[in-house]
Parts: C-alpha cells; structure tokens; sequence
C-alpha cells in the first residue's frame, strides 16, 4: 500500500500516513525537520515534514522545486526512515 501524503503547499509542510494505528508519541528529528509519530510498540504511524522546501534542498538536485510533486515526498524520506529504524532497533 503506497502512503497516505497530505501536502499543505501554503505552510510548506506535509503529513506522510502508514497506517491507521494509534499514535502514542511523537520524535522530532535533529535538524527539527520531521516528526516521527510512533505506535504502542514503536512502529512507525508517519512522519510530519516541517520544511518541504528545506527537504529539497537536502536532495541536492538542481531545479528539482520546479518539478515538484507531492507523491515524490515519500522517496525524500526514506534515508530518515531507514535511521529511526536502524537507531530503533539499537535500543
């Protein structure tokens, strides 16, 4: 099932869903730029983008706000969502 992406293009910010679960906390990255929102056991519920322009500019591909589209947000994301789960499971 491919995420749930809601993109609030006026604030610049967008909510990325992976499941319906109950969210129980929520973990701010260390730049402050996305916020982890865990389930009972830890799982992953989504993640709050704070800044999607600060995210492209992370990616490092010229011209790419030109091209922009919401359903690409999730594949920004996936070098974060390997770390919270590498630095999930060491703990």
């Amino acid at each position: 099932m491919y995420p749930n992406i809601h993109y609030d293009e006026i604030n610049d910010l967008a909510y990325v869903k992976f499941s319906e679960q109950k969210i129980v906390n929520s973990i701010e990255s260390e730049d402050e730029l996305l916020v982890f929102d865990v389930g009972s056991r830890g799982e992953l519920v989504g993640i709050e983008v704070m800044s999607i322009t600060r995210l492209l500019h992370q990616s490092n591909i010229p011209s790419l706000e030109q091209h922009f589209s919401p359903e690409m947000i999730p594949a920004f994301i996936i070098p974060q969502i390997y770390q919270y789960s590498s630095q999930r499971n060491m703990g």
